[in-house]
């Protein structure tokens, strides 16, 4: 899928003008599936205000034990987003995501 690509959580720039100065363009739009993962893992419910619902907060996963909620919290978050899952996997150091629009 594509989309307005973010840089920090704000909206990434690359202005482009033509030889008067005119901007030709500005936001950069590319890919942005690795980029809705990584904020639906980091949001908490409640912080997105148009999606309440929205959010994993993985940083409450820290020393937690229960790992099967955590990935089936996450696989239930990003189906809500319409991605197809294929896979899921948690290790101690990471989360790998296998998943498409």
């Amino acid at each position: 899928m594509r989309g307005i690509q973010l840089k920090e959580f704000v909206p990434a720039f690359r202005v482009r003008r033509d030889v008067k100065g005119k901007i030709l363009s500005g936001l950069q739009v590319g890919d942005i599936l690795r980029q809705n993962q990584a904020l639906i893992l980091a949001l908490h419910k409640g912080e997105l205000k148009e999606r309440p619902s929205v959010g994993c907060g993985i940083s409450d996963m820290l020393l937690d034990n229960d790992m099967l909620y955590w990935r089936n919290l996450i696989r239930e978050q990003l189906e809500m987003d319409k991605q197809k899952i294929n896979h899921i996997k948690i290790t101690k150091t990471s989360i790998f995501i296998d998943a498409q629009y």
